[in-house]
């Protein structure tokens, strides 16, 4: 599977990236051990089957974000989902020019 990057360009699918993006936003909130570590790479096995089930040949950044964050939640980690939001919208504000204007932090409430 490739991947289409926000420039464009298309580059051969790394899970370790969703990894390694989840772990660091695990890392802005929890002291990461074996455990959280192992949970984290069971969320990521699982973004990784959610796109062989969607069978697409070029996935965009957005839609592998989007599971990222939807395979978090489910699994039950919203500070971290939040974090991991929160980032990512950052740096989209941050590639368009308005990294001295806006800060994102976001805070999920659950409803009941």
């Amino acid at each position: 599977m490739q991947v289409i990057k926000r420039d464009g360009q298309v580059t051969e699918f790394d899970p370790d990236k969703i990894y390694q993006a989840i772990l660091k936003a695990a890392q802005s909130v929890f002291v990461l051990d074996d455990s959280l570590r192992q949970n984290l790479a069971q969320v990521t096995k699982k973004v990784v089957m959610d796109l062989e089930e969607a069978r697409v040949e070029k996935a965009t950044i957005s839609m592998i974000q989007s599971m990222v964050e939807n395979r978090l939640l489910d699994a039950g980690y919203i500070n971290i989902a939040e974090h991991y939001i929160s980032y990512r919208l950052q740096r989209d504000l941050e590639r368009n020019g308005y990294e001295d204007r806006i800060n994102v932090h976001l805070k999920f409430e659950q409803l009941k």
